[in-house]
């Protein structure tokens, strides 16, 4: 089946490709591509579980699972729907790593099947085949499970491609519906991204009204009749949760949680600055790579704009209408990645920066020189970014033999194999259905709690000095089904290092009185350019901890600490 477009030197952006052209394949292209993405995502996935972000959504699933509520009674700073499905699926599968790894993996082969999807419709297929190696090399590289990104990623195309047809004058209420129902799905996955999805669909459907011909007098009401269908069903998806959360939990603490303390705290706190591109950290140019992609998308907006002062038909509109929605998607989402800066941090606006260059790249001949040049470019570079990316990870991998293909090909360790040995042989969260490997220090330690606790205890995983915060251990709540005994198990700087969160968790810790605790000093080394390198002189927990628990045993960087007898 091909996807050549007819283009001449001078005929702008032309050809007819859409969904409809490649219907009677289209159910085994996705396949393929799906299992494909997913089987290769699966064999190079690592056996180390995230000790901070994806124990904070293991942790937070957990507590779901037990009846709690975000925000209310955990401090959480992103949507539920993710702990939702996952606390779902531990009741349904038992709590296990592996049931969360499976569900990330099918939501990146998701993202795949979806880039694949809509290149192939304005594309020829070897650049869709092209653009998705690009995409799972970035997937695989980025090393992160768990994330609410990725879900966001999925729905954000999903509801985006559903309201392109606008551009060519077809306007369906069921379809903006669907396309809100999408959107809306994606902000209970993140608050932020899904708010700012609202507005970039606004803006995609006014600049479309505005686009159509003929229609001077009746462009408000246009808008209204395709934008009131379209927020009715972001409302149906978002509403019922809104006002089930608010039947059972006070407004303060979502409000905290998503405005009060990101508004004032995130920033000074989490900043970093521009990463520099090195020969051994060249990934990091896939931060740059997308304003260089959107700064080529206006150009060619402009430079179609001007050659033909105004889009005529719906071809020349539906061109323009996935330039501009996919390059507003890029540009806001940029601009929610840029406080702290790295590649993950820019993944939403890396994916739809792919579809763009890849239209650009199909589209090149009507380029003066200079910029098909500049495009080409672009297309070799987003490759070679993702693709260092990944060789990074399967260099450590390779090093401590952590790969999956690696254990089921039972490739042998050579640190410690007694040790590896004696904990797969073991059945717990972390190992059920398949062996996971934490590092040697926190599987000593996760043992040591495992075999001293028992079901219905608490735990409190925290720093040796709590008056600086960088991050801390979620992870060993989930690997030892040991509820936090506090709100405040995830930290963030500014927070758990205040005079008045630290009253609050000594009353907490009080209160369901832990038997142990877990200090990290792996931590105490780390200092970012940014006010979580700076103490805060607050020493009211650590005081606490030192009267009411006792030292009692030490695994490298992690430090077992026992409550005094009364």
């Amino acid at each position: 089946m091909a996807f050549a477009s007819d283009i001449s030197s001078n005929a702008g952006f032309q050809g007819r490709h859409d969904f409809s052209g490649w219907r009677p394949g289209l159910v085994v292209q996705l396949a393929i591509v799906f299992l494909v993405s997913y089987l290769l995502l699966f064999f190079g996935m690592p056996r180390r579980p995230g000790m901070y972000d994806e124990g904070i959504v293991l942790t937070g699933a957990m507590r779901v699972a037990a009846g709690q509520i975000p925000h209310r009674d955990f401090y959480f700073i992103y949507g539920p729907a993710e702990i939702y499905v996952l606390a779902g699926l531990f009741k349904a599968f038992g709590p296990s790593v592996l049931a969360e790894r499976l569900f990330d993996l099918f939501i990146k082969a998701l993202v795949v099947t979806s880039v694949f999807a809509i290149v192939a419709a304005y594309c020829r297929k070897s650049v869709a085949v092209f653009i998705s190696i690009v995409t799972i090399l970035w997937l695989f590289g980025l090393n992160e499970f768990g994330l609410a990104v990725m879900p966001v990623s999925v729905l954000n195309l999903i509801s985006s491609v559903l309201i392109l047809p606008i551009f060519e004058g077809r306007l369906s209420a069921k379809r903006m519906m669907a396309a809100g129902a999408v959107a809306g799905a994606a902000s209970l996955f993140r608050y932020d991204t899904g708010i700012a999805l609202l507005g970039i669909h606004a803006c995609v459907i006014a600049v479309a009204v505005y686009l159509q011909p003929k229609v001077m007098a009746n462009r408000p009401r246009l808008f209204a009749s395709a934008f009131w269908p379209y927020l009715a069903g972001f409302g149906l998806v978002v509403v019922l949760p809104v006002l089930y959360y608010l039947s059972v939990a006070p407004l303060g603490s979502i409000a905290h949680d998503i405005v009060v303390f990101p508004r004032k705290y995130y920033y000074r706190s989490r900043n970093l600055p521009l990463p520099r591109i090195t020969p051994r950290y060249f990934e990091n140019i896939g931060i740059y790579l997308p304003l260089a992609i959107a700064a080529m998308t206006l150009y060619a907006l402009v430079r179609q704009g001007l050659r033909r002062r105004a889009p005529t038909t719906p071809e020349e509109r539906k061109w323009d209408g996935f330039l501009i929605t996919f390059g507003l998607m890029l540009a806001i989402m940029y601009l929610k990645g840029i406080v702290r800066i790295a590649p993950i941090q820019m993944y939403l606006a890396i994916v739809p920066s792919l579809l763009l260059i890849a239209v650009l790249f199909e589209h090149r001949a009507v380029f003066p020189r200079l910029a098909r040049i500049s495009i080409n470019c672009l297309m070799l570079l987003s490759l070679l970014a993702a693709a260092w990316s990944t060789l990074h990870v399967i260099r450590l991998e390779s090093m401590y033999h952590l790969s999956v293909a690696q254990r089921i090909l039972h490739y042998p360790r050579t640190a410690t194999p007694l040790l590896e040995t004696a904990w797969c042989n073991t059945t717990n969260p972390v190992t059920r259905g398949f062996c996971f490997l934490p590092e040697d220090d926190r599987l000593q330690a996760i043992e040591f709690l495992r075999s001293h606790t028992r079901p219905g205890q608490t735990l409190y995983s925290g720093l040796r000095q709590h008056d600086r915060v960088f991050a801390n251990d979620n992870f060993i709540y989930f690997a030892t089904q040991l509820l936090p005994a506090t709100r405040w198990s995830h930290f963030d700087p500014d927070l758990q290092n205040r005079y008045d969160i630290q009253t609050q968790m000594v009353h907490e810790l009080q209160q369901a009185a832990p038997p142990y605790l877990v200090l990290d000093s792996e931590f105490e080394l780390v200092r970012e350019p940014n006010e979580s390198s700076k103490s805060s002189g607050v020493t009211l927990l650590d005081t606490y901890i030192r009267d009411q628990y006792r030292p009692i045993e030490q695994f490298d960087k992690l430090y077992i600490w026992q409550r005094r007898s009364p």
